[in-house]
């Protein structure tokens, strides 16, 4: 049986309607004598060549069949299986739309991928494909320049010593929405085999009602606080608010301008401390004014200011005074602090007093000295307290990390009433040290430094003398560059060619000196410092500081030992 593509070849090319009835006529032509013998050889192996040739279209035939049953089979299989990844992929689509998060990713050159949830386009606030990821999170200036910079890090981390996470801890965190939305960020690696990281998947979660939620919270947790705070420093806060009242009473634009300023900086980071946050506010608003106004008529534009803002201010006071009433009672401001007294001391300075009296020794002056040294008196480390816990508050809020030690020195004790003043006065140093000294924990690991800032405090009396005392605060962080300082006493109109680094340092405590460029709520204003060393100018002390850029900084601060105010130099 010859196939059909075979005989339609032999009808077409020799007339042949049945190769089995032409072939015995072939095989009889193949005999014809005189026939040449290539011809005789080709008619005698015809049948057979036919017979080959039919076979062979037959194999391929049977191929061609099985060839096409098994692409009908594969056919069916691709799409059996397109189905089931079109199933797949609504069902992630359906789990990731759930999730109500903004999901995207974005390459080493920071452009977004086609693939992104719906979310994007209502908390990223657009279709993020095609464009860079800084674009879509709305970054500018310095911000937009650091993530660029971070993206690069990031996609090479594995030759830095961070982590991925570690880097992802920089990126910016939450994305300005502009229907004021809590939109929170954060980056997950994409790795190839080989462990390179070949993309970043964004994550854009709305956690606005828990951003509600945890302000809520904080604000009670702040009400708790502020009272503990408040109880736990009666003198500091019975002092701030006598200064708040005198500030904005009548007649507070008689004070000198540095002096009505340094009480400004001091009431403000004060207010702070104490989780009183609008009047700090408030205070940062005034210092604002008062810097602006011109030299001939501040006096008076400022009594214009105050009048303008008595309301607000009569508020702020009222309340202050208020949550000393609540924990102390009404006369609450009659007394500053109180002081809790050994009765076996007590007993001991009648009798050395007897002592002395029953001598003919006992001049009123050495009495009253008695019982300041030995009743009255307090350590320095006691009344230092109040910083510590002050800088310890700023760090926390600052997202920095400190360590204080107390390192071995002398008992040093004074009569606190003298010292009040210079002593709320360190919260200057307190903010200073947080906003300048204290680096980010990643940077300080970077330095080889721990990633707590070591603060140092020590007390010793000055020379073996118990008259003069230093109080000494040091610490391990960026210390104070002297470029800096230089080209801000430069452009003050100041001289720094020829003077020594540490010579050059001490400008810091020049009024209206800061390094920064601008103010801001906290530092900036070139106030911190001058207060401090004008506070422990008032004793009759000074103040030294001495730095290594990278290494720290130690404040040297030497104050007379005082038993009578009139020792002073107020």
């Amino acid at each position: 049986m010859f196939v059909k593509r075979l005989l339609r070849l032999l009808k077409r090319s020799f007339e042949m309607e049945d190769p089995d009835v032409s072939a015995p006529a072939i095989m009889s032509a193949a005999a014809t004598p005189g026939l040449p013998p290539e011809a005789r050889k080709v008619l005698g192996a015809f049948p057979e060549f036919l017979s080959g040739v039919n076979e062979a279209l037959l194999e391929n035939e049977d191929r061609l069949k099985m060839a096409m049953r098994n692409l009908s089979l594969s056919s069916s299989e691709l799409t059996a299986t397109n189905f089931e990844l079109e199933r797949l992929n609504m069902v992630n689509r359906a789990m990731l739309e759930s999730l109500g998060q903004a999901l995207l990713f974005f390459d080493h050159d920071g452009i977004c991928g086609a693939g992104f949830s719906q979310a994007c386009l209502s908390l990223l606030e657009g279709n993020p494909a095609g464009k860079h990821v800084a674009d879509v999170l709305r970054l500018e200036g310095m911000a937009r320049e650091d993530f660029l910079t971070l993206i690069e890090v990031m996609f090479s981390h594995t030759m830095t010593a961070h982590s991925f996470d570690e880097l992802a801890a920089l990126a910016p965190q939450y994305y300005a929405h502009s229907l004021g939305l809590t939109v929170a960020l954060s980056y997950k690696a994409m790795y190839a085999v080989d462990g390179a990281v070949t993309g970043i998947l964004l994550v854009a979660t709305d956690i606005s009602q828990k951003a509600r939620a945890q302000a809520e919270l904080k604000a009670k947790e702040e009400q708790v606080l502020r009272t503990l705070r408040i109880a736990a420093n009666r003198g500091s806060y019975v002092h701030f608010c006598r200064i708040i009242q005198s500030v904005f009473s009548a007649g507070g634009e008689t004070r000198e301008r540095d002096i009505l300023k340094r009480d400004l900086h001091t009431l403000k980071s004060m207010a702070s401390f104490f989780y009183l946050h609008d009047l700090s506010a408030l205070l940062h608003e005034l210092e604002d004014m008062l810097e602006a106004l011109p030299e001939a008529s501040w006096r008076q534009d400022f009594a214009n200011i105050r009048a303008g803002y008595r309301a607000r201010f009569d508020r702020s006071i009222d309340y202050t005074r208020w949550l000393g009433r609540e924990i102390w009672g009404d006369a609450f401001e009659s007394v500053e602090d109180l002081i809790c007294l050994d009765s076996a001391q007590l007993l001991r300075f009648g009798k050395d007093l007897r002592h002395v009296m029953e001598k003919g020794e006992a001049s009123p002056e050495i009495a009253e000295r008695m019982f300041f040294e030995r009743v009255a008196s307090l350590p320095v480390q006691d009344l230092l307290s109040f910083f510590e816990t002050q800088l310890a508050h700023f760090a926390e809020a600052s997202g920095r990390q400190i360590r204080i030690h107390h390192d071995a020195g002398d008992d040093v004790r004074v009569f606190p009433d003298f010292y009040r003043e210079f002593f709320d006065s360190l919260t200057h140093i307190a903010r200073n040290i947080v906003d300048h000294a204290a680096e980010p924990p990643l940077q300080r690991r970077t330095r080889g430094k721990p990633p707590e800032l070591q603060v140092h405090i020590r007390t010793n009396y000055e020379n073996g003398s118990r008259d003069k005392f230093q109080l000494i605060i040091a610490d391990d962080g960026r210390g104070i560059s002297r470029e800096q300082v230089s080209r801000k006493l430069r452009q003050k109109g100041g001289a720094a060619d020829g003077l020594r680094d540490n010579d050059i340092i001490q400008h810091v405590f020049d009024e209206d000196f800061s390094t920064r460029d601008a103010a801001d709520m906290h530092a900036g204003r070139g106030v911190g410092m001058y207060v401090i060393k004008a506070e422990a100018q008032k004793l009759g002390g000074s103040v030294r500081v001495d730095s290594q850029e990278g290494l720290g900084t130690t404040l040297t601060i030497s104050l007379p030992v005082l038993w009578d105010r009139r020792q002073s130099k107020r």
